[in-house]
């Protein structure tokens, strides 16, 4: 990490850095000069910091550089191959001081490469400007990066679609394909004054004085919802399709298995994995955690909001 670090470090005389507060927590993002934020970025607008920040103040750093990554000469050890998102062409490997992240371009030789360390609070991102004008896949590397170093200040980047309701959060969990998104527009078109916060991966953060907010994150799936917002968590609800309409609240540790399987966090290292659920502990004992076994109607979606907003 050390290396790293003081790699960033002398990149940034030959950088622009460009700051984005996401639930904040500040990533800072080291660019060369002839590359355009808004160009392959869009969806980071909202959260871009205005003016010089220091470096020193992220909890995050990236370093794009357009060039090929450097053959390692350290073992390298393959963790994962396995990406619903991006299928064979993903696969994440650990060396002795790095994770290495690699998406295979479907176009050409090199695709866009992270090596990242072991906090991931500092990380390299190996690009083309070819393979980012094409692809979403540097908007994926940096969620990557940002969901596991922000384990370490109280925040979680969840699988979920966020409403917000007159000033209080209501997270949706679920398998993919349970209904989620959906199950956010029957709030929409039932429950007057709803607004869609985040329709894929928000960000849930324990704020110092220990009250639960979730964010709104550059990061909303297909839906394009990127809005630079936070609000208290009222709730957490996962769902499941079923016959009929049934919702229970839970606590303890079913509260905590409900919540577990839709947060980030990479089961290889003990330590960020250990900081999330200490996370989650924080979480459930502050929001209301319910699960809904619904079917797509606005029955569903007025139960849940007389069990989670009364």
């Amino acid at each position: 990490m050390k290396s790293m670090t003081a790699e960033n470090r002398e990149n940034v005389k030959e950088a622009v850095a460009t700051c984005f507060l996401i639930a904040g927590q500040r990533l800072a993002l080291l660019l060369p000069a002839s590359v355009d934020v808004a160009t392959y970025l869009p969806s980071f607008m909202d959260f871009r910091e205005e003016g010089d920040v220091p470096i020193e103040e992220a909890q995050v750093v990236v370093d794009l550089r357009l060039a090929i990554a450097p053959a390692l000469a350290e073992e390298r050890k393959l963790l994962s191959d396995v990406s619903i998102e991006w299928g064979d062409r993903f696969r994440f490997e650990e060396s002795a001081s790095l994770y290495i992240t690699t998406v295979d371009s479907e176009r050409s030789e090199h695709g866009l490469v992270m090596h990242s360390s072991k906090d991931f609070q500092h990380s390299i991102i190996y690009a083309s400007l070819a393979e980012m004008s094409s692809s979403t896949v540097l908007s994926w590397l940096l969620m990557v990066a940002y969901g596991q170093a922000v384990l370490a200040f109280k925040t979680i980047l969840i699988h979920a679609s966020v409403i917000a309701h007159n000033k209080r959060g209501i997270a949706f969990l679920g398998k993919s394909g349970t209904g989620k998104s959906t199950h956010s527009r029957l709030w929409l078109q039932h429950i007057s004054g709803s607004q869609l916060l985040n329709d894929d991966n928000p960000a849930v953060r324990v704020l110092p004085d220990g009250e639960v907010w979730i964010f709104g994150t550059p990061w909303s799936g297909k839906t394009p919802c990127y809005i630079n917002k936070g609000v208290p968590l009222q709730g957490i609800v996962r769902l499941q399709q079923a016959a009929e309409n049934r919702f229970s609240l839970c606590s303890g540790k079913l509260a905590l298995i409900t919540l577990l399987p839709s947060c980030t966090s990479i089961r290889w290292n003990r330590e960020l994995f250990d900081q999330m659920v200490n996370t989650i502990g924080l979480v459930i004992a502050k929001v209301k955690v319910g699960q809904l076994a619904c079917l797509p109607n606005a029955e569903a979606a007025q139960m849940s909001y007389k069990e989670i907003m009364n």
